[in-house]
């Protein structure tokens, strides 16, 4: 159980270390999106989608320790969220794209990122 315990930890650091460039990640490529978009704005659109999988991820996995800090997350909404970017991907609207970057994603980052400096300085 200890191991567990030390590699939550870890992770969660991790998060807490990654999670403001991914927050300036999101804002930034839903900007970019809503008209702004420069020569490199598909390649982070990536990344930012590969963040907030990872993000996910870390949720699903250390769910105990991030609800016993916080309840803003919500795994019902979350689900909901991905079937709604799944959608809007297929639509291929850039608009409607970072209106749901900003509406489901951005709170979820937001979210995640207070939690995780929450968890490692207490």
């Amino acid at each position: 159980m200890a191991d567990k315990q030390m590699l939550t930890e870890n992770i969660i650091k991790q998060l807490s270390e990654y999670g403001p460039n991914l927050v300036e990640g999101v804002e930034e490529v839903v900007g970019e999106l809503r008209g702004e978009r420069v020569s490199d704005t598909d390649e982070l659109f990536t990344l930012v989608i590969q963040g907030i999988n990872w993000e996910i991820e870390v949720f699903n996995n250390c769910e105990d320790t991030i609800v016993s800090v916080s309840d803003a997350i919500d795994k019902g909404r979350m689900a909901a969220a991905v079937g709604r970017l799944g959608k809007v991907l297929a639509e291929k609207d850039d608009i409607k794209i970072a209106a749901c970057l900003e509406v489901d994603f951005l709170p979820f980052v937001r979210s995640m990122n207070e939690i995780s400096r929450k968890l490692v300085t207490a």
